[in-house]
């Protein structure tokens, strides 16, 4: 309590496979009572691959159940007196990001579809906060149009969110811990990745969190969200 008073804003840290427990619940209403803007970090992704072993469409539902989640806190704890509209959480307007520290990244949809674009060598008409925007909830990249649309072009097309993101995340995962280096040099090429041959031959959980920093580069994601929506 004593240091939220001596704060600007809260960055709100969330297990993925946990979710909103007792003292997050906690947390948020005294950050709330201070009125402070609240920004959302979802870690610990890299549970919902490796020990849930969920497929990417339900790891979505997953992260946008826990999203739900802390906003239904938000409008819970929000004094009615002092606020008339309660904080909204959610990755459109840039302040989720989704993290998982201990394989060393985090990106948001702003940060990753810069990512996206440089490894594209797309040209300096793409927008990228447009196309942030398009990557999470009911959008899908419809591919004889190249364009996004709200229903799905076909019964098994993914969300834009578990195309662009969480399949080639979950490509690096499973190639990586495969411990096939051709394989792993073949996907890493696709996605604009580059290691050392030598870094190859690393033991698994090293190389992974190579491979990882090297794909989502610095965290300005993080930085990014903080500056925007953290007033100084």
């Amino acid at each position: 309590s004593a240091a939220l008073r001596a704060c600007d804003g809260a960055l709100l840290v969330v297990d993925a496979v946990e979710g909103v427990m007792m003292q997050t619940e906690r947390l948020i209403k005294r950050a709330l009572q201070e009125q402070l803007p609240i920004v959302l970090v979802i870690n610990k992704v890299d549970r919902l691959i490796l020990e849930l072993k969920l497929p990417p469409a339900d790891a979505y539902y997953k992260l946008k159940h826990t999203i739900e989640e802390v906003n239904a806190c938000i409008e819970r704890h929000t004094p009615n007196v002092l606020v008339k509209r309660p904080q909204r959480i959610s990755p459109e307007l840039g302040n989720v990001a989704f993290a998982s520290a201990i394989h060393g990244w985090c990106f948001s949809l702003g940060s990753f579809a810069t990512l996206y674009a440089s490894y594209h060598n797309l040209t300096s008409s793409f927008d990228t906060a447009e196309f942030a925007k398009r990557l999470w909830g009911n959008a899908y990249f419809d591919e004889s149009t190249r364009s996004f649309r709200k229903k799905p072009p076909h019964p098994e097309a993914d969300r834009s969110f578990v195309q662009f993101i969480l399949e080639p995340l979950y490509k690096i995962y499973s190639h990586t811990l495969g411990e096939d280096a051709p394989e792993l040099t073949a996907v890493l090429r696709e996605l604009g990745v580059r290691v050392r041959r030598e870094d190859l031959h690393l033991d698994p959980k090293p190389l992974l969190k190579l491979v990882l920093s090297k794909f989502f580069g610095p965290a300005t994601g993080l930085v990014d969200m903080l500056v925007k929506h953290v007033p100084s």
